[in-house]
This record gives structure tokens, C-alpha cells and sequence, in this order.
């Protein structure tokens, strides 16, 4: 064990003080006679408050020590780790205080002692809060995942299983071969769904474009969409369409298709 970390936590002022239980007790009592330092110091805590108890005959008018106290309670904040940090024993030697200045200084270590024990308590219950806060927050974001997740997974399933889509699946070209998307194409309406499934992260300032691509024309724009929204509705295309395909393009889309940097594609099955 720390024996000065023992010593600066306070526990050697609350038994003087008459603050902890008998066990408690028992365990500065073991302490001491275990450890010269802490038997040293629980001695120097006792002389000083019966050197206190001496003087009580001879303390200053109210006034006084209410100027003391008023003098403890504005210190005391900030020399509160300050004082922590220096050997106690030396810190009462070195005073050279008027009679009221001790008192305040015997208080003083005393309050120190009490204040260093609640604010362990008030510090690992702060913690604990913030540590629940955490653990809040990444259930929400968990349950919020989940639920996008079941959202996305339920409006894919309606497309695959509307009679009026044309599902197409448009695997990864050679730019991205492990990239994979989803087109749904209802024939009555002609409206165009998109499902992002697997493709990488655009670079800053670009963005993903969907083409129609029909027999003897240039790809037709079906419009662009969000990466980081999972199933988009598009533009209408009408017409024979033959496959479908995504390029990447500088953010707000292009009026042509830049063929080199198509991710995914995939055709319609004949039929």
C-alpha cells in the first residue's frame, strides 16, 4: 500500500474526528502499528488539536474567528489540491500564524480531509453518470441502426416482391469489382429505385450517377443519389432499356456519362 497516499486521503483527520465506524476504526488502528509514518502522523494530528483544545480559553472574540472562517471557506477551493500535494506535518511546522490563523489552519486540515473524501465519492459518481451516458447513447445508436436496418430491408423486400419491378442486380466493374447495387424499375409507372448496397465512399467533391443505357444511344441520366441513403427513388425512365450502370461524377451530376469510371453495371434479363 501507498503509505502517503494513505496518509494524504483524510481517513488519519475523520478518526480524529470522530467520522468513521469502529471497523474503520480498527483499520487506522492496524495501520499505525503496522506503519511508523501513520503512527507519526496520527500523533502530530492529536497534539495539534489538543494544542487547539488548550486554547480555547484564550481564542480571539467572535469577530475574529469569524474573519478565520471567512478566510478558510475562500482559500480553501484553491489551495485545495495544492495543500494535498505537500506533506501535512510540514505544512503545520512552517505556519506562523496568529492564534485565530491557527485555528483556521487546524479546521482547515480537517475540512481538507472530509472534502477530499466527498469529492472521491461526488468524482466516481460523475464518472459512473457519464459512463451510463455512454453506454445511453451507444444503445440508441444501436437500436437506430437496427431499425434503419429493418427499414432498408423491408422496402427492399417490397421492390423484389412488387410484380410491376424489373429488378436488376449491377455487379462491380473493374474499377470496383466488389461493388454491388440494385436497380428496381416499375413498368407502369417507370419510375427508377435504387438500392446502395456496396460501393465506396466517393471522393470529396464528386458524387454517384445512375444511366439508363438503351440499344444505339449514349446512356441516359437517371439521376443521381446519396451515398449514405440505402434505397432512393430516381428519375422515370421510359423506352427500351437494356442495362443499367453507375459512374462517378463531380458532385451535382454530369450531362454524360463518364464511361471510364462506371463502378457497377448489370443488364436486363430477355424475356
Amino acid at each position: 500500500m501507498d503509505v502517503q497516499k494513505y496518509i494524504a486521503s483524510g481517513v488519519l483527520e475523520a478518526y480524529w474526528a470522530g467520522e468513521l465506524n469502529e471497523q474503520e476504526m480498527r483499520e487506522v488502528e492496524a495501520m499505525a502499528s503496522q506503519h511508523p509514518e501513520v503512527k507519526q502522523e496520527l500523533e502530530e494530528l492529536r497534539e495539534a488539536l489538543n494544542e487547539f483544545a488548550a486554547m480555547k480559553d484564550a481564542l480571539p472574540d467572535e469577530d475574529v474567528l469569524n474573519e478565520a472562517m471567512k478566510e478558510v471557506e475562500e482559500s480553501e477551493q484553491n489551495r485545495f489540491w495544492e495543500v494535498l500535494s505537500e506533506d501535512d506535518r510540514s505544512f503545520v511546522k512552517r505556519a506562523k500564524f496568529s492564534l485565530w490563523a491557527v485555528a483556521a489552519t487546524i479546521l482547515l486540515l480537517i475540512s481538507l480531509g472530509f472534502n477530499f473524501y466527498f469529492f472521491g465519492q461526488f468524482q466516481q459518481a460523475r464518472e459512473e453518470l457519464a459512463q451510463a451516458k455512454v453506454e445511453s447513447q451507444q444503445l440508441a445508436q444501436q437500436i437506430s441502426d437496427t431499425r434503419e436496418n429493418l427499414e432498408y430491408a423491408q422496402l427492399r423486400i417490397a421492390h423484389f416482391l412488387n410484380e410491376d419491378n424489373i429488378h436488376v442486380r449491377m455487379e462491380g466493374e473493374d474499377i470496383s469489382p466488389e461493388s454491388y447495387a440494385n436497380v428496381f424499375w416499375n413498368k407502369k409507372t417507370n419510375a427508377v429505385f435504387i438500392s446502395v448496397d456496396n460501393l465506396p465512399e466517393p471522393p470529396h467533391g464528386h458524387q454517384y450517377q445512375l444511366w439508363a443505357i438503351k440499344p444505339g444511344q449514349p446512356p441516359i441520366d437517371a439521376g443521381i443519389f446519396d451515398h449514405n441513403q440505402l434505397v432512393q427513388e430516381l428519375k422515370v425512365v421510359k423506352g427500351k432499356v437494356q442495362a443499367f450502370a453507375v459512374t462517378l461524377e463531380k458532385e451535382g451530376g454530369s450531362p454524360v456519362a463518364t464511361v471510364d469510371k462506371t463502378y457497377v453495371k448489370g443488364f436486363l434479363q430477355a424475356g
